[in-house]
């Protein structure tokens, strides 16, 4: 038995003592905080429950405020959605009402005015904004989403992004709504405008019959030539009453007049219903444009054609939507013989628009006309395609002067759709859509070698450039040699696999390409939507090589406007020189000094023309001696262009890029010879000219070389040929260009036959083209595409409203503005829905948090009664331990416990 001993009494006594005390201490603690615990040690569980309840209260807390946020965020779109809603409304009754008939012009615009000042005042409401937050700008809050543009076009400028708050632990919330949920760009804007054209433009071609579709609406205009066949005042010309159009007989038409002529006629229908036509002037440039807008927004088809029922007989074959870019009737070269010749090989042609597709064939060496071509056309496309043979019968008079009979071929698709149209042979002799200017496509040169540049310094991996531009859209493509690269391995470029990178990165909604023949890499590339295709190398991004261009579209034969260059990049120009680049609407002269490198005279071309004009120049090793370069011009807007020399060689000779007739012998001193013609042919027609008939511009004065001139613009109103005269040095040179980028082919008969050229004939070398062009050129079947929203809608509404167009308004732009309105709504049920579970997760946060709260006080506060009680208790047990301690241990110890 274990002896109990008075130290081991006095150790139980003394430790009971102090658990006592440490007890009464800790109540007391409790007593003044209120909580059970002070440190996790106290209790680890109770602990670790009491920090995550106190978690879960802070988190719902800011749930709670943020969903606060959200719902006022809201509230507060849900009032603008609401304005929005009445505005439309408005807007609707506006609509129905001007389709009444009886309304007058006054009334209509009235109401079109009305319409204007609700955009603007929908675009107020859109950019509502809250504590300077605006609501539907996006993440991009600060600034407001929608405004105008530098042509007052109203466009968005926030981002798709979403203002997210999180509601819950782990649940993110969407708080706002961006501007193109409420106005999407869910519709399309269709517009056709013009090549750029000189201030001082004027019209003075045929007497020409324009006919516009709009969906199933058509209008036509007559536009009359202003052209007087008699006699000058003072001049007794031969020339008078012959039928041809001599200098001093054409007036001509501004481009303000073309349209007000266009707004105005009734004749044949109303155009002004169906589009708006109008000018647009571009002052910093100094070139102005045609432009044909839709106010339905339905895709706009144009075809034009000479008009013969007066009784002027037709000489020009310049047609103005054509010289203009602005035809979408696809129209072949004129067949001056009326059988075809498929000695080249057997024709394969596809030819697609929309969902229709046909392939004709037809075998080698077969013998057929025109008139068989549009049949088997109409054979094998069935009723989508209309085919219409044009016939311009020959032109005689009582001099020389002369046209031959010509054949064309018209094609359009019946449902206004694009029309696609390639030649499927690989072998240039039977690329006949080409070759008749039918082909709608740029295809790749087959068999070609291409591969990316390479330089010691040069990145491998720095990607080639190209700029893809689709009607007024510009796209840059980056070119990955990682992604094109051959089979052969190296720097060698599959020329496919490019057409398939242009597709990916431009979008195959608006591209599309066909692999033709794999083993030699000949494919097509075309656009879907009927707006002409302009494509071109663009320099690369490292400046130290910024004056080159990866050169893939160059040597892959798809190089929009003019190629040349066959030189070697040390070749130096022995004597200076200047050249002329010119289109219909700018022209620029560039002189390059003596010395010059070929990267010296890009580099001259790119200062001296600006942003009129994309220069590609192609070294296969920048920076490196010795290696053949290649040139490419392109003018941005897609406009032929021309190059000629008018003192030296440079264009001819070291850029290899001259697309004109210029004469090699002085004519200052010309005069015409008794006997002898001198004949042009472009596009498949051929006009002869009498020289012994030209008339001077003067009573009593010679004919000189400058009456020929004139007499040539005027036969072709300096539209399919252009006469000039340029100083070379001391003599003085006849040259012939084609603003519409035609090949020519001039011919001189009779006395003196070299007189004027230096040689009977001569032609347009070909840069890059194929048949009736110098150079490589897509032309337009269908309009321009834009997207567009509401407010690109109320625009056209408020013009068609203007113009009276009101089955346009019954028929189409109700429809649209219902579109809208079921758009608006379904945004303020989504709105309405997501407001009203916010506000469900408030109340549900709140009365998760009391009884969190609860939790919270019975895990971590004490129960004052109670502890006070046991505070107490335990002070009493204190008391009786010190009372029964005193009579056990000695006094002196007792009494300092005490």
């Amino acid at each position: 038995m274990t002896r109990v001993t008075n130290s081991m009494m006095h150790q139980t006594l003394l430790s009971d003592l102090h658990k006592n005390l440490a007890r009464m201490l800790e109540q007391s603690h409790q007593l003044t905080t209120g909580k059970k615990h002070s440190r996790p040690s106290d209790n680890p569980i109770d602990v670790t429950r009491e920090l995550g309840l106190s978690t879960s209260i802070t988190e719902n807390t800011q749930y709670r405020r943020n969903l606060d946020d959200a719902v006022t965020w809201l509230s507060n779109t849900d009032t603008s959605m609401n304005q929005m809603t009445d505005i439309v409304h408005r807007i609707r009754e506006l609509a129905v009402y001007a389709g009444d008939g009886a309304l007058s012009q006054t009334e209509m615009d009235a109401i079109a005015e009305e319409m204007v000042q609700l955009q603007e005042e929908l675009i107020n409401t859109a950019n509502y904004s809250v504590e300077g937050r605006y609501l539907l700008a996006g993440l991009n809050t600060s600034v407001p989403p929608f405004k105008r543009d530098d042509l007052g076009r109203v466009i968005y400028t926030g981002n798709t992004e979403h203002v997210e708050f999180e509601v819950e632990r782990g649940v993110v919330g969407q708080v706002s709504f961006h501007g193109r949920e409420i106005f999407p760009q869910s519709g399309r804007d269709y517009s056709i405008q013009s090549r750029a054209l000189p201030m001082d433009f004027r019209w003075e071609g045929r007497s020409e019959i324009i006919q516009i579709k709009v969906g199933d609406r058509v209008a036509k205009v007559r536009i009359p030539e202003r052209w007087s066949d008699d006699q000058l005042p003072g001049i007794d010309q031969p020339t008078d009453e012959n039928g041809f159009r001599d200098q001093g007989e054409l007036k001509g038409y501004t481009l303000d007049q073309i349209a007000d002529i266009i707004n105005t006629s009734k004749d044949m229908g109303d155009i002004s219903k169906l589009v708006t036509v109008r000018t647009v002037t571009d002052s910093a440039s100094q070139v102005q444009h045609l432009e044909f807008v839709s106010h339905t927004g339905e895709p706009i088809q144009v075809t034009s054609w000479p008009e013969t029922d007066t009784t002027e007989t037709d000489h020009s074959h310049a047609g103005l939507v054509s010289l203009l870019g602005m035809e979408t009737t696809l129209q072949s070269v004129e067949f001056s013989s009326d059988t075809l010749s498929l000695s080249g090989g057997a024709l394969h042609w596809r030819l697609q628009s929309g969902d229709n597709k046909a392939d004709l064939q037809i075998e080698a060496s077969a013998s057929l006309t025109v008139d068989e071509l549009a049949e088997r056309i109409r054979q094998v496309a069935g009723d989508w395609l209309e085919v219409v043979v044009q016939t311009d019968s020959a032109e005689t008079s009582s001099t020389l002067d002369g046209e031959v009979a010509t054949k064309k071929l018209l094609l359009r698709p019946k449902d206004n759709e694009p029309l696609v149209i390639y030649d499927k042979a690989g072998t240039s002799s039977a690329q006949y859509a080409a070759q008749w200017g039918l082909s709608t496509a740029m295809t790749t040169e087959p068999g070609a070698s291409v591969s990316f540049s390479t330089a010691t310094t040069l990145d491998p991996n720095l990607p080639a450039l190209m700029k893809v531009s689709v009607g007024d859209k510009d796209y840059t493509v980056k070119i990955y040699l990682e992604d094109v690269r051959s089979a052969s391995g190296g720097n060698s470029v599959d020329s496919l696999k490019v057409l398939e990178q242009i597709v990916d990165q431009v979008g195959d909604d608006v591209l599309g390409m066909d692999i033709l023949d794999s083993s030699t890499q000949y494919g097509a590339l075309f656009s879907k939507t009927g707006e002409p295709v302009v494509l071109r190398d663009m320099n690369f991004s490292d400046p130290s090589f910024a004056a080159f261009s990866g050169g893939l579209a160059l040597q892959m034969g798809v190089q929009t406007g003019l190629t040349g260059g066959s030189g070697a990049t040390d070749d130096m120009i022995t004597a200076g020189g200047t050249l002329r680049i010119a289109t219909l609407g700018k022209t620029v002269d560039i002189t390059i000094d003596a010395g010059s490198t070929p990267e010296d005279v890009a580099r001259r071309i790119r200062e001296a023309a600006g942003d009129w004009i994309d220069v590609s120049y192609y070294d296969p090793r920048p920076g490196e001696s010795g290696s053949q370069i290649q040139f490419g011009l392109v003018a941005k807007d897609g406009s032929p262009l021309t190059v000629y020399d008018v003192q030296g060689t440079v264009a001819s000779d070291i850029m290899n890029m001259d697309n004109a007739i210029k004469g090699t012998v002085d004519v200052s001193g010309w005069t015409p010879p008794a006997n002898g013609t001198f004949s042009i042919s472009i596009n498949g027609m051929e006009h002869t000219i009498d020289l012994s008939a030209i008339s001077p511009s003067e009573a009593g004065n010679p004919v000189t070389i400058e009456d020929l001139v004139h007499t040539i613009n005027s036969r072709f109103q300096e539209q399919g040929v252009k006469a000039e005269l340029v100083k070379d040095g001391a003599d003085q040179r006849l040259v012939l260009w084609s603003p519409q980028g035609f090949s020519i082919e001039a011919t001189q008969s009779g006395d003196d036959a070299t007189a004027l050229l230096g040689a009977t004939s001569a032609q347009t070398e070909n840069r890059g083209g194929i048949g009736a062009y110098s150079q490589k050129i897509t032309v337009r079947t269908g309009a321009n595409q834009q997207k567009t929203d509401f407010f690109g809608v109320i625009e056209n509404l408020a013009n068609a409203v203007r113009q009276q167009d009101r089955e346009g308004i019954n028929s189409i732009m109700l429809g649209k503005i219902d579109d809208f309105t079921d758009n608006l709504l379904r945004c303020r049920t989504r709105e309405g829905a997501v407001q009203k579970r916010y506000t469900s997760n408030q109340s549900r946060l709140q009365q998760n948090n009391l009884n969190l709260t609860e939790l919270y006080s019975k895990v971590s506060d004490v129960d004052l009664a109670e502890a006070y009680t046991q505070h107490k208790m335990t002070e009493a047990i204190y008391q009786a331990s010190l009372a029964m301690m005193a009579q056990i241990i000695q006094p002196t110890l007792v009494d300092f416990l005490r």
